[in-house]
């Protein structure tokens, strides 16, 4: 399986929500074959008609792309766009606090 353009490149460099939310919108958008200007961030995914492939094609994309292992439901757990990008920039904001400690 090849990784969609985009997933590839540095796993730090998006950190915050709306940062993680307008990736998130344009890898959603690449599985749904849309332009992320037509994914709302706030509209349920299932309402745009995703399914368990392309949810789960977005899980790795994550899991590839932040180094965080994630449910293949998160799509399902977290129904939006903003849902997810706001649980993986908790995440990933614990994830870092927990680093800078002995």
């Amino acid at each position: 399986m090849s990784i969609a353009p985009g997933t590839r490149t540095a796993p730090t460099t998006l950190t915050g929500s709306p940062e993680l939310e307008s990736w998130l919108t344009g890898r959603v958008a690449f599985h749904l074959q849309r332009a992320p200007e037509e994914i709302d961030p706030d509209t349920p995914l299932a309402d745009y008609g995703i399914d368990s492939v392309a949810a789960i094609s977005v899980c790795g994309e994550i899991e590839e792309r932040f180094r965080l292992a994630v449910a293949p439901t998160i799509a399902y757990d977290f129904p939006t766009v903003h849902a997810i990008a706001e649980h993986l920039a908790e995440r990933l904001a614990g994830r870092t606090a927990g680093e800078g400690r002995s």
